[in-house]
């Protein structure tokens, strides 16, 4: 198997932070729809366990911004929008139509991205979980999901001093 190394310096590192920057939080819709369309391709054609979970992380990055439930924070925002911005760019460092290496800038971009913004997209992950548990297609927000939180984390201390106290009693 043949294995290529890509060491990324720290001038490629500010050109990708400067292209975050030009780029501001306004998401095309467009530039939605394009993504959402490559990923589509990508997922129907591509064998590559990599770029299929890179492409996979921008797709939840897209729900996460378009969900109007979500409120994203205004970082999270830009980076996310600079990356869908790199990714339906037709001249970015490696043209996607190489076979082999085509979206290999594309996903490091995607991961540089997703190491960023982890623990938000970690966050709405689970407001997805609830949501789709607690609302059963009621309207549903981030309100709802803290009042959920703050309860389960009552009942789990409450269950935790009661099995400490059975566990005591020799029970």
């Amino acid at each position: 198997m043949t294995s290529i190394s890509i060491n990324i310096d720290e001038q490629v590192k500010t050109h990708f932070d400067q292209f975050i920057k030009e780029h501001g939080t306004d998401i095309s819709t467009n530039d939605i729809h394009e993504a959402r369309e490559k990923i589509k391709s990508i997922h129907d054609q591509s064998k590559d366990a990599y770029v299929l979970q890179q492409v996979t992380s921008l797709e939840s990055m897209i729900n996460m911004v378009e969900d109007e439930s979500w409120l994203t924070d205004d970082d999270s925002k830009q980076k996310i929008n600079a990356t869908i911005r790199y990714f339906v760019d037709d001249s970015d460092v490696i043209p996607d139509h190489i076979p082999g290496i085509g979206y290999v800038d594309d996903c490091i971009v995607i991961d540089n991205t997703m190491d960023d913004i982890e623990n938000t997209l970690l966050e709405y992950m689970d407001f997805c979980r609830t949501r789709m548990v607690y609302a059963k297609n009621k309207p549903f927000n981030m309100d709802d999901w803290q009042k959920i939180k703050d309860q389960e984390a009552t009942s789990r201390a409450r269950n935790r001093r009661y099995r400490k106290a059975r566990k005591a009693r020799g029970w």
